[in-house]
């Protein structure tokens, strides 16, 4: 390995970056997804993350599949990472593994598409143009509130972002994108109906948080009930009326299986 950018850095967060810098000098965009991007895109509420007991345990990154070449040899002979050729179960996910051997720690990309319980698509709109070093903010919430079985962790990044974030009526980097987030939707029961019961579970979760303050709580609330509106609001597609007459009698997600580690990015 000739580590050409530099030894793998024992933090998470200098590493993600290091790596993220490295890709965009090849300029390919290399984005961060899971944990690592809440914290990233609302740094003063880190210490909170920490504090709510929320780990990093691994890197994930968003990318497209044009650029996965490249992606393997930055990561095989100029990263010092062991690159981990794909199994039957990894196929056809689009995404590639590499591996710190020293450390054991685990990085995974994903290409074109975000895909566990619902499919987030960022290669037909070019999103992983419109901001960085990660994902934006609306595929972030999406990110996390796709998970069928959402869990304390990924409510938890709910949080950080909504007392970092409003919710907005445009595009923009510090703010979540709720008509692009309901426009998706609109054409989607299935997704719809698991974010939208996400954000219930939501609703209940805040109030047990006891590392925040009750006008903390009102806040990420207030925020998450003006993006739950713009959701119910948006013009449905006629997709959506019919598969919505079907309800859920008929499962409307994806199952996902963990033994390959898919369920989630960290």
């Amino acid at each position: 390995m000739t580590e050409k950018y530099g030894p793998i850095q024992e933090d998470f967060m200098d590493e993600a970056l290091r790596i993220e810098k490295a890709a965009a000098g090849l300029d390919v965009p290399l984005r961060i997804i899971g944990c690592l991007a809440f914290r990233l895109k609302s740094p003063e509420y880190s210490d909170l993350h920490i504090e709510m007991g929320r780990e990093v345990t691994d890197i994930d990154y968003m990318s497209y599949y044009k650029h996965q070449q490249k992606i393997i040899n930055l990561f095989r002979d100029d990263l010092g990472y062991h690159w981990v050729p794909p199994s039957f179960a990894r196929a056809s996910t689009l995404r590639d593994l590499f591996i710190d051997k020293d450390t054991g720690r685990k990085i995974d990309v994903f290409y074109d598409h975000l895909e566990f319980c619902h499919k987030i698509d960022f290669k037909k709109r070019k999103r992983l143009e419109v901001d960085e070093p990660t994902i934006p903010l609306a595929e972030l919430f999406l990110e996390k509130t796709q998970i069928v079985e959402i869990n304390a962790k990924d409510l938890k990044d709910l949080i950080i972002t909504f007392l970092a974030h409003d919710v907005s009526e445009e595009e923009d980097d510090t703010k979540v994108n709720g008509p692009f987030i309901a426009n998706i939707l609109a054409d989607d029961w299935g997704f719809y109906y698991t974010v939208t019961e996400n954000l219930k579970k939501f609703y209940n979760f805040v109030p047990t948080v006891t590392e925040i303050s009750q006008v903390q709580k009102d806040h990420v609330i207030e925020q998450a009930k003006k993006l739950h509106q713009m959701i119910e609001d948006a013009p449905k597609s006629r997709g959506w009326n019919r598969r919505a007459k079907v309800g859920a009698k008929k499962r409307w997600y994806k199952i996902v299986h963990s033994m390959d580690g898919t369920r989630t990015a960290d």
